[in-house]
This record gives structure tokens, sequence and C-alpha cells, in this order.
């Protein structure tokens, strides 16, 4: 197969293979570890076994985001960015799974059939890149539509309304793929004649070989360094943010507190105080409270939506971590590529950043559930009835 300035690290991953082979092996203890001992043995117990089944439950948990978002009503901004998102990790987990399931027909099982299903998960695998972009960027989104509504509420406490943050998920899907949708239409399937058995099969090629040449090392930059690195920056900061804000929050609740405790406290000694010192006395209990009204204190929902989105921003950092890592090792040191020196070292570290990115995409769930009270009813509602149902038919019977 041709050699392409790639888009994605896992397309980079699925089109090495073939030159590998006809590449001199690297000596040294270190890399015979990765390229032939140990270390490849791992990453083909990650990457055909860990990966599929935590892709499978990405699968599972997105469906169920999805059913109980659109059942809860999308009756504001976040809840209309959670749909986005689940929708999003769902397509990502969705063309991986395929992708995989395609490469292993060919690297595992060592099946050859007419259609070359290698070629054909680099291409699936394209399509699975694109809408972790997608995700990455609501992420992104979400994390600043909160920071935003918690330090500067006055400006935008009512500003990401549910229409806005519709326009807005619906325009990061289209930019996105009409990004991707130049490379994505370069893709083609064909006949070919396969080396060494000079046996005709189908599979991947470019329409314009030269174009692609052209624009793929931008592309490459920017899905391994731009975007990783800026989005990372801005949740940062966007988390930061928050989290100084929850602080606040915290130390304003205690105030809060102690305030109630020490009006009490002055209640009781109005109820054995004379006529005219109760009088007095109301009156500064009056002010007080007036005075810690005007706090500006979160309600309880709003601390809850902001711990939900600390705690997604911190699986995102978490699973996108390990792409910047590679990226700045790839720009400090050259033979830290595809067809490097290290080369196999690349290709193990990749296997960890997959597996890390699709954990990520799969374990929201269980922040919604917990943080989120209307998305916890609203499954308990139901999975709970589908149980009931169920048995009851089973007692029926």
């Amino acid at each position: 197969m041709e050699t392409l300035s790639l888009v994605t690290t896992e397309s980079l991953q699925l089109t090495v293979r073939d030159h590998l082979q006809q590449m001199p092996v690297s000596k040294g203890a270190a890399l015979e570890f990765f390229a032939s001992g140990p270390g490849k043995s791992i990453h083909t117990f990650l990457y055909f076994l860990c990966c599929p089944v935590m892709q499978l439950l990405g699968i599972s948990t997105n469906l169920i985001n999805v059913t109980v978002l659109l059942r809860a009503g999308l009756s504001d901004g976040m809840a209309v960015t959670f749909l986005g998102l689940a929708g999003s990790d769902l397509l990502y987990n969705v063309f991986y799974f395929m992708g995989r399931l395609l490469n292993a027909v060919h690297t595992v099982f060592e099946e050859r059939p007419y259609l070359n299903t290698f070629h054909l998960s680099y291409i699936l695998a394209k399509h699975g890149r694109m809408w972790f972009n997608v995700s990455i960027l609501l992420t992104v989104f979400a994390a600043v539509q909160k920071c935003a509504c918690i330090a500067i509420p006055l400006t935008f406490r009512n500003f990401f309304t549910a229409r806005k943050s519709a326009i807005t998920v619906l325009a990061i899907y289209v930019a996105v793929v009409t990004y991707f949708l130049p490379f994505l239409t370069l893709d083609r399937l064909r006949p070919y004649k396969e080396r060494g058995t000079n046996r005709t099969r189908f599979g991947y090629s470019l329409r314009n070989a030269n174009l692609a040449s052209q624009i793929g090392d931008f592309v490459t930059y920017a899905n391994r360094i731009i975007l990783p690195y800026v989005s990372q920056g801005i949740v940062i900061i966007c988390v930061v943010t928050m989290t100084f804000k929850l602080r606040a929050a915290a130390q304003a609740r205690r105030k809060m507190t102690s305030t109630s405790d020490a009006s009490d406290a002055d209640l009781n000694e109005v109820t054995s105080a004379p006529e005219g010192d109760r009088r007095t006395t109301k009156k500064s209990g009056g002010s007080s409270k007036t005075t810690y009204g005007s706090n500006n204190v979160l309600s309880s929902k709003e601390l809850r939506v902001i711990r939900s989105v600390n705690i997604l921003c911190g699986i995102f950092i978490a699973g996108t971590t390990p792409q910047t890592i590679i990226g700045a090792f790839g720009l400090a040191y050259s033979e830290f590529g595809d067809f490097g020196r290290y080369s196999s070292v690349l290709t193990f570290t990749q296997g960890i950043q997959q597996l890390m990115e699709i954990i990520s995409t799969a374990v929201n769930i269980l922040v919604y559930y917990h943080f989120n009270s209307k998305y916890r009813r609203t499954f308990d509602a139901i999975f709970r009835h589908n149980i009931e149902d169920s048995n009851d038919e089973k007692q029926v019977t």
C-alpha cells in the first residue's frame, strides 16, 4: 500500500505495519522488548482485547446516555451539550470497534479475503478520529459554558440557553465533518495486485496522492499537537477557575451555617428577654439576615453541575494526556516516528493512548448518574419499569 501522510494516530498505526516488514530490525534490548518481546504481546492484549471490550462498554453506556437524556428533556444548555457529547462518543466507539474487528481478521486470524479488511479498518479509523475530535470540542464547550456562568454570572447566567447550546453543538458537528471531508473523499476502494502473491484483491487507494501529501502534514500536526494542547489548556484554565469557585462557595456555606446557628441562639435569647430588649433583638436579627441574603451563594443544584463538569474535564484530561506526550516526543525526537528507530515504542504507546481515550468516552454515565438528579430519576424510571415488567411477565407465565 502506498505510503501516506496520515490524519490520525489510529490510521498511522494501521498503515505502518505493512512497511515495518521491509525495514531493518532495530538492535538493542529495549527496542527488542517493544518490537518482538513482551512489549508486543502487551500491545496485542491491549489493542485486540482491552480496547474492544471497553468499546462495547462505551457503545452501551452512550446508548443509555442518549436515551435517558432525551427522555429527561433538554431544558437547559448543559443537557443539550451532554447529549451532543454522548452522540459523538457513541459514533467514535462504533467506528473504532468495527475497524478493530476488521483489523483482527487480518492481523490475529491472518485471513486474506478478497476485500482487504486491514485497508477498510484504516478508513473506519479516520471516521472514528473525526468523531473523537467532536467530543474534544464539546468537552471544551461544556467547560467554557459552565466556567463563564460562575465566573461572570451577571453576563452569562442566562446566556447559554438550550437553543443557543443546540446551535453551538450542531455547528461543532458541521465544522469537524467539513474539516475532515476532503480527507474522507480522497479515500476509495478498488482492485489491486497484492505483492508477493500476485493475487487480485479489493483494497484502499487514494484518488489524489499529491493532494494528500500536501495537506497531510498540516492535518497530522493539527490532530497531534494543536487540538490536544489548545483544548487541554482551555479545559485546565476552566477547571482551576471552577475549583476556586467551589471553594469559595463552600466557605460561604460554612459562614451561612455559622450565621444560622448564631441567629438560632439569638432567637432563644429573645424568648427569655424582656419585651423592650426583645424588639431590639428582632431588629438586629433581621438586619443580619438581610446582609447574608445579599451574598452570592451557589445553589446545591449549581454546585452539583459544577462538580460534574469538573470531573468530566478531569476524565478528558486523563484521556488526552497520552496523545499530547506522544506528540511532544515526536516533535523533539525525529526517530520517534512511524518509520523511525523507535517506531515500535510509538506503536506500544499508541495502544495505551487509545485505551485511555476509549475509557474516557465510556465512563461519563457514572458522572451523570451520581451528580444529575434528573438523569438519575429518569434512568431509574426507565430501567426499573422494564425490570418490573419482565418480572411480571415471568410470574404470569
